[in-house]
């Protein structure tokens, strides 16, 4: 049996966006409502014409907003059992759920049905036995609800991605972005097909109503094109635009991102050296691949990080939406959530060349076990470990950035002390410690959690800021071999910090 007109052109659509290239499962959103239910439909015809197409599973999403709800429900699984589709029923009391959120009727809606399709496609993925990543979320958008969207994001000053944000991507597809609501009422009419009807939607004290019913009506009297062929005209153009600018910012972003442990940051000469275009969108990016998603990060917190970015002076940081803070420090900016604030600071400081860690800790290392093989000591909440090892006194030492080699004699390791004096190796006097870090430009919340050695309560060695006994490299091991006694010392005890992966750990 062909496809029908209305059938072809959305499966023609979809072809051609590959929205089902890699799809083991659709898990389509059923309302109940004429659109939902001619996706629903048409996914079916497609599904029976078409060999290898994806399962189809309908998810009905009961919120208990209405009298009809109960109807509404009914429809979704008679529909189903006649189209031999499989449907899940869900119920929520949302009233209650916005009350909890503190958000509105609609919002919270919107969030418990999307959190059902996702659990939907979880357990779908799982049951088929295949990846999450070619399970989609389906939902029954067609050009009315993307003209009324771009609209709506016009009116609020949004940019490309606001106006282009109703699309398809890896997750959701939306199948019907081609057709009219014209289009599907003829579809379901040509059928015989039976929805249920929300008397909500032709009220006007909802925005999007008010838009629907009235705003892009008045439109249309004067408009040369219907406003959906209009704004579908526009909307084609400025996708265009914004998939090149994203692909171009995605690649100024992996030129300006770097990386240390489980934190991300970006280099801010880099960024300011970007078009303000590409620059905002790469603080875009890495407030998504910090937290996960761009909710309520707006324009303006934008706006106050491309302001921390441009001023010069030292340690700068701002608030941010959910309690976060954006911290500019060494020409690196980064993003933390609540009280991370030090586990960013050691990242950050750890990355410029002063190796921290957030959580205290204290190893001591015995010079008599060493000789029965090499220790690693992991420390917390890191991706560093601390290797110790003894070494013969010979030309054949092996040097490291973070390395360092002593006499031997046992050692103890820990955290920076937050006051007390160093004398680097070489040097006739003592300095503070505090001062030597704030020279050095430390990150302060990291100055008293960097890697420190010690014996007898006198501090040793310091990666990144200074010796005070033993060598680094085989200049200064020439010096030590100079002072009265160590070149008799047959043995020594190394240290070097390491990255786990370094170690195969």
């Amino acid at each position: 049996m062909a496809l029908s007109v209305f059938a072809d052109k959305v499966y023609e659509y979809c072809t051609d966006k590959g929205l089902f290239v890699g799809v083991s499962c659709i898990v389509a959103g059923l309302s109940g409502g004429p659109d939902s239910v001619a996706l629903i439909s048409v996914l079916s015809e497609i599904a029976q014409n078409k060999r290898d197409f994806p399962k189809v599973l309908a998810v009905h999403v009961n919120h208990g907003l209405r009298e009809s709800a109960g109807d509404d429900e009914y429809l979704a699984l008679s529909l189903c059992d006649k189209l031999g589709i499989p449907c899940r029923v869900f119920s929520y009391d949302v009233r209650q759920e916005a009350s909890k959120l503190g958000r509105g009727l609609e919002e919270t809606g919107r969030i418990l049905r999307y959190e059902t399709f996702g659990q939907c496609a979880e357990e779908e993925a799982g049951s088929l036995g295949v990846s999450r990543d070619t399970v989609r979320i389906a939902t029954a958008h067609h050009k009315g609800d993307l003209t009324e969207t771009f609209m709506m994001n016009l009116f609020r000053g949004a940019g490309l991605e606001g106006l282009t944000a109703m699309t398809s991507d890896s997750g959701i597809i939306r199948p019907l972005l081609n057709v009219s609501k014209d289009e599907i009422f003829s579809y379901l009419k040509e059928n015989g097909i039976c929805y249920a009807v929300d008397e909500t939607n032709l009220e006007s004290d909802v925005t999007r109503n008010k838009w629907r019913n009235e705003i892009i009506p008045i439109i249309g009297e004067v408009s040369v094109k219907t406003p959906e062929d209009a704004v579908c005209d526009t909307y084609r153009l400025l996708s265009r635009d914004e998939e090149f600018i994203t692909g171009a910012a995605n690649e100024a972003y992996g030129r300006c991102a770097v990386r240390e442990g489980r934190y991300v940051f970006l280099k801010t000469d880099r960024v300011c050296a970007l078009h303000p275009a590409l620059g905002t969108r790469a603080v875009r990016l890495l407030w998504e691949e910090t937290f996960g998603n761009l909710t309520d990060f707006e324009m303006k917190h934008v706006d106050i990080v491309m302001g921390l970015i441009s001023s010069q002076s030292g340690t700068r940081s701002a608030d941010m939406p959910f309690g976060r803070t954006a911290v500019v420090c060494n020409s690196l900016l980064g993003f933390t959530d609540g009280g991370d604030g030090t586990g960013l600071a050691c990242a950050m400081a750890t990355y410029m060349g002063f190796p921290a860690v957030p959580s205290g800790f204290g190893f001591h290392v015995n010079v008599n076990e060493l000789l029965n093989g090499a220790r690693t000591f992991d420390l917390p909440d890191s991706e560093l470990v601390i290797e110790a090892s003894v070494v013969e006194n010979n030309e054949a030492i092996v040097y490291n950035t973070y390395s360092w080699i002593c006499a031997e004699e046992d050692l103890d390791i820990g955290v920076s002390p937050a006051e007390g004096t160093i004398r680097k190796a070489g040097s006739p006097i003592n300095a503070d410690i505090r001062k030597v870090m704030s020279d050095l430009k430390v990150p302060r919340d990291a100055r008293q959690h960097l890697i420190a050695v010690s014996s007898g309560g006198k501090i040793l060695w310091v990666p990144g800021i200074g010796h005070t006994d033993g060598f680094v490299s085989s200049k200064s091991r020439d010096k030590w071999l100079g002072q009265e006694g160590n070149a008799s010392k047959g043995r020594l005890i190394r240290l070097e910090v390491l990255r786990k992966e370094q170690t195969g750990g």
